[in-house]
């Protein structure tokens, strides 16, 4: 019987709407075995009094995960040392200044005249109050400034400019303390990336390869117009020798109901590759 994982989720730790909990009993529902949270800069997830218990009832086994901002993109990291100073600090540091860099939007916005204040933001946040740009615009969808989470960041979100941007990560630091934490390096959603140029691609996909990177994210919520591309960016992975992988990118089904759990299984062939790729 072949057992599937699901290696890119998200909890209401981060950006997404259900609690850890509720993403194992979904992965158990969907005859998932092997489960990775990823929440944005954050491991809170795994310091949940129960949820290894949880797992284990659940016959769900944790993958410990992470998914930092960087520049240019972000990093994905498996297997990692929960407990590793250095990952930690990065982890941390990213964490508050993007928090930081929300909450000056919001105010932003309540200068300009929106009826939003920080207390209707963070009813959309999880337990950490991590302030992320999706609450802001979950709030402005909600008081009927916007139709949709995509109109917000378009039209309001991306317009807005604050005085102080927290110093970004350069993805060679991400994937070095990833590494150094016995942990290995994934590039996600690289349909996302700014530039769709092959050639482009193949460079900055040599360039993470140097710095250590171990595999990239070839299926996932991609639309049936980028299947072209992402075909190209297989050829490109294959000929770094880079391990072809993927998830859900779960937030919820009232967030990104495309990103559904169980649609995009992967094999547990690769996730013992990847494995395989720890030093």
């Amino acid at each position: 019987m072949t057992k599937y994982c699901d290696l890119h989720t998200h909890t209401y730790y981060s950006d997404g709407a259900h609690s850890p909990e509720y993403l194992i009993k979904e992965c158990a529902k969907q005859n998932i075995s092997y489960l990775s949270i990823t929440d944005h800069d954050c491991v809170s997830a795994y310091s949940e009094k129960e949820i290894y218990k949880i797992a284990q009832k659940n016959k769900v086994t944790l993958i410990p995960g992470v998914e930092i901002n960087c520049i240019g993109s972000e990093i994905l990291g498996y297997f990692i040392d929960l407990k590793y100073e250095p990952l930690k600090k990065i982890i941390e540091e990213n964490s508050a200044g993007s928090t930081d860099v929300s909450i000056q939007k919001v105010y932003w916005l309540m200068d300009n005249g929106y009826n939003i204040t920080l207390e209707d933001v963070y009813k959309h946040t999880g337990p950490d109050k991590k302030v992320m740009g999706l609450h802001i615009a979950l709030e402005l969808v909600r008081k009927g400034y916007c139709f949709s989470l995509q109109d917000a960041f378009v039209n309001i979100i991306k317009k807005i400019k604050v005085k102080y941007h927290p110093k970004r990560l350069k993805t060679k630091k991400a994937i070095s303390e990833i590494i150094n934490s016995g942990g290995v390096a994934v590039l996600p959603h690289p349909w996302y990336l700014p530039t769709n140029i092959k050639e482009d691609i193949e460079s900055y996909f040599y360039k993470l390869k140097k710095q250590g990177l171990s595999g990239f994210e070839s299926i996932g919520p991609f639309l049936d117009s980028e299947k072209k591309y992402v075909n190209e960016i297989k050829e490109i992975g294959k000929k770094l020798d880079l391990i072809e992988t993927g998830g859900s990118d779960f937030h919820g089904l009232s967030l990104f109901p495309e990103n559904r759990i169980g649609d995009f299984k992967i094999d547990y062939k690769v996730l013992k590759k990847l494995e395989s790729r720890k030093n």
